[in-house]
């Protein structure tokens, strides 16, 4: 299993309305690593890496959750950090 990095960037109505919780219920029973956490500007950012099918599930899980709060998503393939596990909010 190869291990990938995303880093999805999430615009619109995002903070305020639950989307970090959501976003680690909807990681449940797959393979993430990494966190999610309000930025500056109002935008949500979740930095998440595992196997690719387990990632395409996450975003698919919670864009189908939160679509009415989310615009736009943008999204980055970074290389994967070594050692990390758990998948958290990040304050």
């Amino acid at each position: 299993m190869a291990i990938q990095r995303k880093v999805f960037r999430y615009r619109g109505d995002v903070q305020g309305v639950g989307f970090r919780v959501n976003a680690i219920q909807q990681a449940r029973g797959l393979t993430i690593a990494g966190f999610v956490r309000n930025e500056p500007d109002g935008d949500v950012t979740m930095d998440v890496q595992g196997d690719a099918a387990d990632l395409r599930e996450l975003a698919k899980r919670v864009e189908s959750s939160m679509k009415y709060k989310i615009n736009e998503t943008l999204v980055d393939t970074r290389d994967p950090l070594p050692d990390r596990t758990g998948f958290k909010i990040k304050y």
